[in-house]
Formats: C-alpha cells, sequence, structure tokens
C-alpha cells in the first residue's frame, strides 16, 4: 500500500510539472521517475522498443500487469493478504481495502492515459490515506499492527532515498550557480513526499537543492524524511522483540540502530562532502539488508528434515 501511494505521488507530481514547465525540458523527462521506482531493468523488458515518455511510464508504473510494483499490481497484492488473514482485521479496514481495489479496477487504464494521471493518483492517494487512519483507528496496536508499521517506514524510507538520488547531479550543482535555482523541478520533488508547505515554513527563503536534501534526509519531523522513518523503523523493531535502548536481539534491529545514530548526527554540509551519489547509495543498501535481516528473523524459518 505504501509503494501504491509513494508511486502515485511522484506520477501526479512529475505530470503536472512538466504540462506547466517553462525550463528546459530535456531536464523534465520520464525516464527518472522509473528509476525513482526501482523498476528500470523490468521497464527496458517490457517496453525494449519504445522511449520512457508521458504513455509508457504511466502505463507501467499504474497498470502494466507484469509490473508487480504498478500501483493497481500492489493494490490487487495487497487486497489478497488482507483476504488470508480476514480473520485479523476489522470489518472496516476490510471494507477499505476491497473498496480500493475494485474503485481501481473500474478505471480503464486507455482512458487514463489519455487524459491525464490525476483522476486516477488522487483515488489512490486518498483510498490509502484512508486506509492508514482505518488502520490505525481499529486496528489492535499489537504485533501484526507494528508489522505494518515496520514494512511502511521502511519502504517509505527506500523510496525517499531513491527520489532524492536521482535528482542528485542537479543537487551537487549548488557551489557556483549561474542563476537562481530551478524551482519548478525541486517544487515537484518536494511535492512528491508532501514537504513543500513544511519546507517553505522552516527555511522561509527560496527552494535551495541542499537544504531540499536536508529537509528529505535529516528532518526530524517530517513523516516522509529518511531520519523520521528509520526512526519508526527501529521503535517498531524494539517493540516486537522488547529489546531495550542500546541493545540489539537480531540483525535488523542492529543495522537499523547503527543508521539511525549515523542519520542523527551527520550534517548535510558532511553529506555533501563525501559524497550525496555515495552516501545515498550506501542508505539504500542499508535498508535493503534491514528489509532482508527482518524478514529472515521473522518469517522465513529453516526446513529441517
Amino acid at each position: 500500500m505504501e509503494r501504491a501511494e509513494d508511486t502515485a505521488r511522484i506520477l501526479d507530481v512529475n505530470y503536472h510539472m512538466l504540462l506547466e514547465a517553462s525550463v528546459d525540458i530535456s531536464q523534465l523527462r520520464w525516464e527518472p521517475l522509473v528509476v525513482m521506482a526501482g523498476d528500470e531493468p523490468r521497464f527496458h523488458e517490457l517496453y525494449p522498443d519504445k522511449p520512457a515518455n508521458a504513455q509508457t511510464v504511466f502505463e507501467f508504473l499504474a497498470f502494466h500487469p507484469q509490473n508487480p510494483s504498478s500501483i493497481a499490481q500492489c493494490i490487487s497484492k495487497a487486497r489478497e493478504n488482507a483476504r488470508t488473514i480476514r480473520d485479523r482485521l476489522s470489518r472496516e479496514l476490510w471494507e477499505d481495502i476491497n473498496g480500493l481495489y475494485h474503485a481501481i479496477n473500474r478505471f480503464v487504464p486507455r482512458e487514463e492515459i489519455a487524459g491525464g494521471p490525476h483522476r486516477f493518483c488522487d483515488t489512490v492517494k486518498v483510498g490509502i490515506q484512508r486506509f492508514h487512519g482505518v488502520a490505525d483507528a481499529t486496528l489492535p496496536h499489537d504485533e501484526g499492527w507494528r508489522f505494518l508499521q515496520l514494512g511502511c517506514f521502511l519502504e517509505r524510507a527506500e523510496m525517499t532515498t531513491r527520489l532524492v538520488n536521482v535528482q542528485y547531479e542537479n543537487l551537487v550543482k549548488t557551489t557556483t550557480p549561474v542563476g537562481p535555482p530551478d524551482n519548478h523541478q525541486w517544487m515537484a520533488v518536494l511535492k512528491s513526499v508532501g514537504a513543500y508547505e513544511a519546507y517553505r515554513r522552516k527555511y522561509y527563503s527560496q527552494i535551495q537543492p541542499q537544504k531540499v536534501a536536508e529537509m528529505l534526509i535529516l528532518n526530524p519531523q517530517h513523516p516522509r524524511s529518511i531520519l523520521f522513518s528509520i526512526n519508526e523503523v527501529q521503535t517498531h523493531q524494539r517493540a516486537l522483540s522488547g529489546t531495550m535502548p542500546g541493545y540489539y536481539s537480531n540483525e535488523g534491529e542492529r543495522l537499523s540502530g547503527k543508521l539511525l545514530q549515523k542519520l542523527r548526527y551527520d550534517k548535510i554540509e558532511d553529506i555533501f562532502g563525501q559524497g550525496l551519489h555515495h552516501y545515498l547509495t550506501e542508505l539504500l543498501d542499508s535498508c535493503e539488508e534491514i528489509g532482508a535481516n527482518i524478514a529472515t528473523w521473522y518469517f522465513y524459518y529453516p526446513i529441517t528434515a
């Protein structure tokens, strides 16, 4: 569900940025959306002779049945997972997931691709925000709810990392700016994670790439920053294992604690000094390693003879 919402946000914002853009169109290509979603090889496999444009990228990220990370496929899998544990869910949450699934399947891909993604993406965003609210309000905050939150924030951290990483070439070009930053592009980056208004309140200045990076990586209060997300990952891991602060009971917990301390004490100047792309690539690798270790510790059981 988190992946579907993140993809819908990026898709919707980028489409409208392209419509409103008055800057060099070569900087506003569609290929980065596929990279942000982490599905570039699969896109080129499914569209070997077609360019990454509004039609192919929208179809791939929103509807394509052979893309397991497409919005429609993510919601379909979420519904199927919910159906298998129907007895563990509240009636309201099941109806919410089931209703969103049927709402998404009523869209005709050809018509939505021709008319633009806003209506489709807005339905997804509102539906999944409602899902989170219903889950928090109706599910017992037990182990099941903890795993729900853990998966949500780990996915969110990875998506924000990819979002900033895709833009790193532009982010690092701030030492000797020739003119004002490309506000259109940076507004889109901030709006992709719902951080535009929060940025304005915090910095009271024009959009500056280095401050955008600081907001999305190190802000401890914005719910889609990497630091906030990893802090939530650590909180829910400790709640699941019963481990006291300063200790860990499994490798995933150790890795998330190590990453959290790094994010807490790093400064944006230090990050740019060592290389933003390198820093974010290591961060993404850490997130993937944390996810793999959580899965191994809690869900994969050794096969016995």
